[in-house]
């Protein structure tokens, strides 16, 4: 039986200025839900968009937006999100205490959307632990966060690895720098779900590359 792939298009390499067109290239090539980056220009050097870009997303596309908050304060905003049309939230675990975390996650859950957990490169595997009954999904971002573009960290396989081990039933995705031999290797560690930010949107033949993508993770 072939491995369930979930491929996510990262919003932020696409033509902004043709919003609606790329998401309906993005839901034709064969994407599984969208990537949006809310960068505040704190916890990560860059800004990108807010919950009106979300909401304009959402207008666009019936796929669903998995949207991951690189911000240091994520659960000031659960309600404009729900509002916006997320169907899932990701914090990073350093913005805050353990037990704020788990709070932020919890009310994720609550407002109906999906809750997920990321770890930067620097963080170890087990820093997960705490909140493993409260999310459903887990986030290993294989460059740091920020930027589009940069190169896939392979030392990152290993963590993938320890997490599948530790949460055999959560799904793990992966972002940053994932194509088609990333991919392979992050599935061969054990995530199943893919952030595809140049290698889709600026792919010559968007559905091609996440068919290549798709496939080689299987």
């Amino acid at each position: 039986m072939n491995k369930k792939v979930i491929i996510a298009p990262s919003i932020l390499a696409c033509d902004m200025a043709r919003l609606g067109d790329e998401m309906k290239r993005a839901t034709e090539s064969g994407a599984d839900m969208l990537h949006a980056d809310v960068m505040d220009g704190v916890y990560v050097p860059n800004i990108s968009f807010g919950f009106d870009f979300i909401s304009a997303v959402h207008r666009s596309s019936d796929l669903p937006i998995d949207v991951h908050m690189m911000t240091v304060c994520p659960g000031k905003y659960i309600k404009e999100l729900k509002e916006a049309g997320a169907a899932s939230v990701t914090v990073h675990h350093d913005i805050g205490g353990t037990e704020e975390v788990i709070k932020i996650l919890k009310d994720i859950r609550d407002a109906g959307m999906r809750s997920a957990v990321a770890l930067r490169p620097k963080f170890p595997a087990e820093d997960v632990v705490p909140f493993l009954p409260y999310v459903d999904m887990i986030l290993v971002m294989t460059v740091e966060p920020g930027f589009g573009g940069q190169s896939f960290m392979e030392d990152m396989l290993p963590k993938i690895r320890r997490i599948r081990e530790m949460a055999p039933a959560v799904p793990i995705q992966v972002d940053g720098g994932i194509k088609a031999a990333t991919a392979k290797s992050c599935a061969a560690a054990g995530a199943d779900v893919f952030v595809v930010g140049t290698a889709s949107f600026k792919a010559p033949d968007m559905k091609s590359a996440i068919e290549e993508i798709r496939e080689s993770a299987r």
